[in-house]
């Protein structure tokens, strides 16, 4: 939606510009109503983040950048488990794999550095589990979780002459991981380093 809008509009090449960016992940979901796999608040997982980018600059103030994203997110947490009169602590693990469509609009405040925020939508490609030592539980299907996920960010960023930027996101989610419980909101704090050609 956001590259039809830009290319209604009357731009010059210099306006648009073309990228990719990629870099860190650091997610975790809200707390989940269901208790037997979250024993306590998730803890944050380390993943990873790529794609393309389509920046227009409106003017030298205010810019509008759409990107589409590969997103590794998900949280790592523990369950309790009694074995010989005594509670085994055993490591518990979801990765969720989402293509992502944050739509920025950015202000530039001083020669490089910008502030940006904006809504994002994602698609869940995939969601998967597993405890330590044991296989996939694969618990998580289409009867029982969400397949669509919105949100809203806020970041920062720096943009080099060279065309280079680096940039820091946190990402609030609004809509509930499950179809089954209540909670599971998606947050992620993501680090970019990107390129605009």
């Amino acid at each position: 939606m956001a590259i039809i809008a830009m290319a209604t509009l009357s731009m010059s090449a210099q306006q648009v510009q073309f990228g990719v960016k990629g870099g860190l992940n650091i997610s975790t979901e809200s707390k989940n109503e269901n208790i037997a796999k979250l024993s306590k608040n998730p803890d944050f997982k380390a993943g990873i983040h790529v794609g393309g980018v389509v920046n227009y600059a409106i003017n030298q103030t205010l810019e509008l950048e759409a990107d589409l994203l590969y997103s590794m997110q998900g949280y790592n947490d523990h369950i309790y488990v009694m074995a010989e009169q005594s509670l085994d602590d055993i490591g518990y693990h979801v990765t969720s794999h989402y293509l992502t469509l944050p739509i920025a609009a950015k202000f530039n405040l001083a020669k490089g550095i910008y502030v940006e925020c904006g809504p994002q939508v994602g698609y869940l490609l995939a969601k998967k589990d597993n405890m330590d030592g044991f296989e996939s539980e694969n618990t998580f299907s289409s009867s029982n979780t969400k397949k669509f996920d919105f949100g809203l960010f806020a970041g920062l960023g720096y943009r080099f002459d060279s065309g280079m930027f680096v940039g820091a996101r946190y990402i609030h989610g609004f809509t509930g991981t499950s179809k089954v419980f209540d909670g599971g909101k998606n947050r992620n704090i993501q680090v970019s380093l990107g390129y605009l050609f």
